[in-house]
């Protein structure tokens, strides 16, 4: 598995995680998309070739208190450390009103 370290920030209300394969990713079939504990909640059986992707909505909106990393695991085998894949977390931060 890769580690994103601190991918979600502390205190974001989750909406999904989306993501594109913009390189063919070496070594294994499949991705699964998560985080510690759960590690295909945002996806899993997604493609690692050039413009795969994955659009992993979080059934309802998860908060997370601490800075959380988020993990990008092989399936059918193991990376072998080719390939990119772009991803973005989609949040809503609930900032204090001005004084």
């Amino acid at each position: 598995a890769s580690t994103v370290a601190g991918f979600i920030p502390a205190d974001a209300v989750v909406y999904g995680i989306t993501g594109r394969v913009l390189s063919d990713i070496g070594g294994a079939t499949g991705l699964e998309v998560g985080v510690s504990g759960a590690t295909d909640r945002y996806g899993s059986g997604i493609g690692t070739g050039s413009g795969a992707w994955l659009r992993g909505i979080t059934s309802s909106p998860l908060t997370y208190y601490s800075d959380t990393d988020l993990v990008v695991s092989a399936s059918g085998g193991t990376f072998d450390g080719t390939g990119v894949v772009r991803l973005v977390v989609h949040f809503a931060e609930l900032s204090l009103p001005r004084i």
